[in-house]
Order: C-alpha cells, then structure tokens, then sequence
C-alpha cells in the first residue's frame, strides 16, 4: 500500500547541502561532478559501454539524493549513445528532496538544463512505490523507488547492468548498506553486472562478497584514499552484460491506444516496429472523441491504487508526447482538466466516503482531501485534479505521427516458429512476413488463446447543444460523465452494451436515439440537463470496448508461445486511457528484458495466468 514519506530535511552549509537526520553530506567531495564521474561512470565503463551500438542498459543507485548522478549519466548518455540506445535508469530513495531542494542543487551543480527541469516537473509526490519520469529526446527513462529499499528491492522486476552505490556513510545509514540489501541487489544482476562506490569500509566489502560479488580496491577520489568496485559473479564474463539477444524486428497487431503505447515504447527502445491495422490509427474504440482519465480507486484495494497511480503518471506523458507530435498543441487532445467524481448511487457514495476518509497518501494524492462537497451537489465529491477529458482519435493521430506508418492489413494467423513468429495475412492468395517478435493488442480476430475469455461492450457518445448557465467546467461523472465544451456544447455519455462483437469488428455498431436518450436520463443529476425531449442532437459516435471479467488488462506473454515472443496487451475497456499507456510499457520492457515499471504484485494482477484460476 502507497504510505506517505516525508520531504528530507536539509540544511545549506557553506553551499553545500547536509542532511541533519544522518549527519551527513549529499556530496562527498569539493568537485561532486568530479568526483561522480570517476567512481560511478568510469568505475562501470560506462562512456564505452554507451557508445556501443544498439546499447540498452539498466543502471540502479542506491541513494538518489539530489539526482547528481542520473543527470551526469543522462548527459553522458546523450554525449556517446547511438540512435538504437536506450537507458533504464532506477533510483532508490528514502527521503526525498522536496522540490525546492532539488532545484537549488541543480542550479549550484550546473546541471540546470532540459533533463533537470524534466525531472523536476516529473518528480512523484512522496509516496512509496515505482514511479518512471520519461526522457523522450535521450532515449531514456528513470524509476524512482521511494521507500526502504529493504522493502523495495524485493517488488522490482528487473535486470540491472551496473550499480551506483552512493547512500549516506554506512556508519550513518547502515540500513542501505549491508547484506540483505546487498542479496537483493545480486538477485536482480546480471553475471559480470558492474558497481561502484566511494565506499571501502572492510563490512561493505567482506557483506558484497558473501552475497556474490566479486571486489577489488581502487584509489579514493580527492582525498579519500580508497574506494570499491567490481562486478557481480567470480569471473567477468568475456563480453558485456547487455550483451544478450533483443528483438529487432517486432510486430504490433492493433493501431488503438494500447497498440500504439506499446508500439511507442518499443521504438524508444531501439526496436524496428511494424504496425498492422486496417482501420488506421485510432480506427476503433480508441477513436472516442471524448474519453474521461480518471483513476479507480478503491479504499481496500492498494494494488489497484498502485496501478491508477503509475496509470496516471504515465497517460499524463503520453498526452505530452501525442500534444508534441500534433505542432505542441496540447488542446487539440485536451478537452478539459480537473474531474469531478459524484458518489451518485449508494455504493459509489460509500466508495467515495470511505476514499475521503482515509489517508490521501494511500491513493498517492491523486485526489484533493481539501475539496469540499458543493452545496447542493448530488452525493460526496471526489476531486481529481489529474483528471482530464481527452480526445482519443486526436491522441492516437499524435502518437501515430511518431511512429512508421499504419500498415493496412489484417491479420489472419500468429504463428511462433523455432526462430521467428510468422504472421499470415489476409488475401488471396495470403501473404505471410516473420518477426522475432509480436504484440497482440487488438480483440477484433482471435489470434491467441486469452481472446476467447474477452466479453465485448458497445458503447455511444452524444453530443449535444443546450445552454447551461453554470461556470463550472470541470468534467463530472458519477454515474455517465459530462464533458462541456462551452456554453452550449456538451459531450456526454456512455452506454454500456452487452451485444457482443459484430460480424465485421471493423465496423462499429449504429447508433440508436434510445442511447441518446439514455445517456441524457443517466446525467439527471446534473443541474440544467434538459430532457431527452428537449435536448438538440449534434453528433453521435459508437466503438465496441473488449473487457475481462475483473476489468482489467491482460498483459503479459501469451501461452502461445513458450518463449515470451508474443506479447499481450489486451481487455482495457472503458479504462484503456488509464491502462493503455502503462500496459505498452510494461509489455516492451519485458519484451527487451528492461527493468519493469510496476511492481511485481501489480504485475501479477495483469498477468495472463491469472485466467487460470477461475473463471474471468
């Protein structure tokens, strides 16, 4: 469960930033830049390691303090990387810089630039578990892991290339340097993964060795007179740990939100992607002009709030990216921000009663615990000042405008072979093409196994014009949503239709007056909604959303498939804006063998063998 961490204090000393709580300096030396480069950089060979063709490594620190390291490695990623690269960077913290801090230290460091300000305005509210902050122009991505790394380590998902071990002394933080941190390090290295540190404290060396480390002593930097480093295992492999084969060449299968996140992602990490949709990009369910973000939350339930957490963080840079690839108009996607949650039916009024009354920190602040419930208003508010309403066919195109083009066809067949995944297309006579690997992200064809569990729900959009005199433009939803584009102009919605998948998936269902009519009933509650009788149609939409029974995603690798080549990203429904985003990530990292962005607990709830246990 999400817990809250309070900011660390510090106090400026001579320029310098101390920590009070352990009596200690965030820099070990009079040239921290100096002194960062020779014991991490150039103790894990990294300015090599970096310019070597189609690198992709994991680097983890133990003690992320101000981000002196993780910007140094960014500059000197971007310096040497080539185009195929790209950088995991994992930082572990237990008391995080508040803001502020941050920024002063960037200014003093000389480290104020692009990355530091991305940083900064990506930088996670003080609560436990993995938050990523994206760096899309370096190629690269940082996890920040706030919380003990005791309790941390153990929940990630990762293999990591080269270790920065830089927390507090250890006579002063012995709780990030001793054995089982040190075991829980080797479970997720590499043979011949690399590490550094200004420390040479004889325990440091004697507990790095009995949990397999192999060390050796290399002169101090400035006047320390010695420091350790060395690598995981008894002998160093003779070629590189990233040295291990990645998919190339990987196919998409689906051009909606889930297809191009993954797709994106993918080609952030050096990969040849091919996209495959027939009805272009955005051609389905994701082509909804008018979507709502809105985290699910529940009171009792601290995986999913992990989930809405990490999918919030990483739609909100999603949006960034699609705004920047339509001219940087970020309106063109967003339809409006701040939602406004109405606990409209007695179960949703106990949800959001018991939401309020609990630590804000258990749900990572994504709503405001200081909002008041409007007088007059239908049932206790939630106020999420995240939320957002977004058009979905504007972000699909945004995103789609990063990526090669859509490729026309449908597929027939997913066929894994001995070397490659064969894909067989549509046509007569049927054409075929090979991939090392595939991402199924559509429900349109069966082509796995997991398909055959999925249930279809057709929804419909109503726009409509009728003046309301209200200023208030937050989007509202509680029971359908209400999305208002002026004074006149509303977008509300949406039904819920069990009628199953349509004998052509690619076409969406008619839209009907009686789901006109029933979106306007279900927004009764707004004050000023006229009647269906009274309402001024303007426009309808309609898309068929694939589900799983516990509503939410399946992502992981199919049975199909013993090897992990076909990877799903499957079954977001109503929440594909708040799962998509994050599912594409978690399905490249895995597919590239790339630390993960959700804890192992979270992962396992979306994991395809979870349909093993029971129905749903």
């Amino acid at each position: 469960m999400p817990e809250a961490l309070a900011f660390a204090r510090l106090e400026w000393r001579d320029g310098q930033p101390v920590s009070p709580e352990f009596g200690d300096g965030y820099f070990g030396s009079d040239a921290p830049l100096e002194e960062a480069h020779e014991v991490f950089l150039e103790a894990n060979d990294l300015p090599r390691r970096f310019a070597r063709p189609g690198a992709r490594l994991a680097v983890a620190e133990t003690g992320f303090g101000t981000g002196l390291n993780a910007l140094l490695t960014l500059r000197e990623w971007r310096a040497r990387a080539q185009p195929d690269g790209f950088l995991s960077l994992i930082g572990f913290e237990s008391r995080p810089l508040h803001p502020d801090d941050l920024d002063r230290a960037h200014r003093m460091l000389g480290l104020d630039g692009p990355d530091a300000e991305r940083l900064r305005s990506g930088y996670p509210p003080p609560v436990t578990g993995l938050h990523r902050i994206h760096f899309p122009q370096a190629r690269a991505v940082l996890t920040l892991v706030f919380g003990d790394a005791a309790v941390t380590l153990p929940q990630l998902n990762a293999g990591v290339d080269a270790w920065y071990l830089d927390g507090f002394a250890p006579r002063r933080n012995p709780g990030l340097w001793n054995i089982g941190v040190f075991r829980q390090m080797a479970r997720i290295s590499r043979p011949g993964t690399t590490f550094g540190t200004y420390a040479a404290a004889g325990q440091v060396r004697r507990d790095l060795e009995a949990a397999g480390f192999t060390v050796r002593r290399e002169p101090g930097h400035g006047r320390k007179r010695e420091r350790l480093c060395g690598h995981f295992g008894d002998s160093k492999p003779a070629s590189d740990p990233e040295d291990r084969p990645r998919p190339e060449r990987v196919a998409v299968i689906g051009a909606g939100i889930a297809g191009l996140s993954a797709a994106l992602a993918l080609q952030d990490r050096g990969c040849n992607v091919h996209l495959f949709d027939p009805a272009g990009p955005g051609g389905g369910a994701s082509g909804n002009p008018a979507a709502v973000l809105l985290p699910h939350l529940l009171p009792d339930d601290a995986g999913l709030n992990a989930l809405a957490l990490t999918g919030m963080r990483h739609t909100h840079a999603l949006i960034k990216r699609a705004a920047e690839g339509l001219n940087g108009d970020e309106s063109e996607v967003l339809l409006g921000d701040s939602v406004a949650f109405h606990g409209i039916s007695g179960h949703a009024r106990k949800r959001v009663q018991r939401l309020r009354a609990r630590d804000p920190a258990e749900s990572g602040y994504l709503f405001d615990p200081a909002a008041t419930t409007p007088a007059g208003a239908p049932g206790p508010v939630l106020d999420y000042p995240g939320g957002r309403a977004v058009n979905m066919s504007a972000l699909c195109r945004g995103l789609a405008g990063a990526l090669p083009a859509v490729e026309r066809y449908r597929v027939r067949e997913v066929r894994p072979g001995p070397d490659e995944v064969l894909l067989e297309f549509d046509g007569d006579p049927a054409t075929s093409t090979t991939f090392h690997a595939v991402v199924i992200a559509t429900a349109g064809v069966p082509l796995c196994p997991e398909q055959a569990r999925l249930d279809t729900v057709g929804g419909q959009m109503t726009r409509l014009r009728y003046p309301l005199a209200s200023r208030d433009f937050r989007v509202r939803t509680g029971q359908g949503y209400w999305i208002r584009q002026d004074t006149d102009d509303h977008w509300i919605g949406a039904t819920y239709r069990h009628d199953g998948l349509p004998d052509d998936p690619s076409l969406p269902p008619e839209p009907t007056i009686e789901d006109d009519h029933h979106n306007l009933r279900h927004l009764a509650w707004v004050p000023g909604m006229p009647s269906p009788e009274d309402a001024r149609i303007m426009e309808r939409w309609t898309g068929i959303r694939a589900v799983y029974r516990d509503r939410l995603p399946l992502v992981g690798a199919s049975s199909m498939d013993a090897r992990g080549r076909v990877m799903l990203t499957l079954g977001h429904g109503s929440r594909g804006l708040l799962y998509a985003p994050i599912s594409g990530e978690l399905a490249a990292d895995r597919l590239v063998d790339l630390p993960e962005p959700v804890e192992k607990a979270v992962a396992r709830r979306l994991s395809p063998r979870r349909l093993d246990k029971g129905p749903g």
